[in-house]
């Protein structure tokens, strides 16, 4: 294969320097999708179909962590575009793309298969470079749900590659009603199988959960943990905040948060969580300045943009509430229907007129 790179012609070369550049190494790419002959006539899913679902469903799960994890997760995608556009336009896709995977430039390189046996259907994933060479999946499923088949192996899949996204994902799937059973047995999966310096973040998570089932002081035990295991991680000391504000100890609180802005001066939700307390203490004007410093630290974070229209709302500046929920839509791509839901509600608060239109109730995603 080596041989195969260095007879490229000089273009090709560049070519293949070029997508690299572009094409972070921890693309997650799925080269095919092979499916039984008329499966199309039968399940409406062509190769290209099953193929694009099964990268979907692991792009979900990747962005599923947001923020939670920074700029490592922002970075993971699913699609390898950028590879197909650029080398497309040598005409060199092919071979550029086996040498990046022979010398190890995209190992998250994979493949799939579907196989029909009567009404069973089983997918069949498999590695194809040198890091995942040994890597084979199967999951039984049948012809008539194949998108649960290809979710169900896109979260082995991925659990494989990063089970901390897996648990992630979970969590933010369920609610504490649910008992988060997925999300706990993907943790306990994490506490096994992740890299050890992934643990602070599996604590972290853990604690979360606790705190969201109303188990305040086991969750302040795993947040502690967290800290032990990286002192300058600074989301659990935040979410120890968060902790004592559910109980309504806002001063305590804002004490965690402060601490989180020492260990991270750049961290705009412990600025939100900061406001939110001081709400709750009846402090309105300096809970405003900490959410306009929150905005400032970070326009375009949905969740601190989401947050900031809601206290616009309550505090009657419905102009205002309405443009910055909108602006939550428009950075998280419309995914988050309660950002969705609450744009509608300020923007019926602000013209009347338009309860013509879809009743909020009913709750439907934009047509397309």
């Amino acid at each position: 294969m080596l041989d195969g790179f260095l007879s490229l012609p000089v273009m090709a070369v560049a070519a293949f320097f070029t997508v690299s550049y572009f094409v972070n190494p921890g693309t997650i790419i799925i080269e095919k999708m092979s499916v039984p002959q008329n499966f199309d006539w039968d399940t409406g899913y062509t190769g290209y179909a099953a193929a694009g679902e099964f990268t979907r469903y692991v792009s979900d799960i990747a962005e599923a962590a947001g923020t939670n994890r920074g700029t490592r997760t922002k970075e993971l995608t699913a699609q390898g575009r950028s590879v197909e556009a650029l080398s497309d336009w040598f005409g060199l896709g092919e071979p550029i793309r086996s040498t990046q995977v022979a010398l190890g430039f995209l190992p998250y390189t994979f493949s799939g298969k579907l196989i029909k046996k009567g009404d069973d259907l089983t997918l069949k994933v498999f590695g194809e470079s040198p890091a995942y060479w040994d890597f084979a999946l199967s999951e039984k499923g049948s012809v008539d749900d194949v998108s649960g088949l290809l979710k169900r192996g896109a979260i082995r899949l991925m659990q494989k590659i990063d089970p901390y996204l897996v648990a992630v994902y979970h969590f933010r799937e369920e609610t504490a009603a649910s008992g988060y059973p997925e999300t706990k047995a993907a943790i306990d999966y994490c506490f096994v199988h992740a890299p050890r310096n992934e643990l602070p973040w599996v604590y972290a998570l853990l604690g979360d959960v606790f705190r969201r089932e109303g188990k305040y002081e086991e969750a302040i035990v795993k947040f502690r943990q967290a800290l032990t295991l990286d002192p300058s991680f600074p989301r659990p000391m935040m979410r120890w905040g968060n902790a004592l504000a559910n109980q309504g100890r806002h001063e305590e609180a804002i004490g965690r948060y402060q601490k989180t802005l020492e260990i991270d001066p750049i961290y705009p939700e412990a600025l939100v969580a900061w406001a939110e307390s001081l709400d709750a203490m009846g402090q309105h004007e300096q809970a405003h300045l900490k959410y306009v410093e929150a905005v400032g630290m970070d326009p375009e974070f949905p969740r601190i943009l989401f947050a900031y229209g809601k206290h616009l709302e309550q505090y009657g500046d419905k102009a205002g509430a309405t443009e910055y929920l909108r602006r939550a839509v428009h950075f998280d791509g419309g995914h988050n229907q309660a950002y969705v839901q609450e744009l509608r509600k300020a923007q019926r608060n602000l013209d009347p007129a338009l309860e013509v239109l879809v009743p909020l109730a009913e709750g439907m995603r934009p047509h397309k």
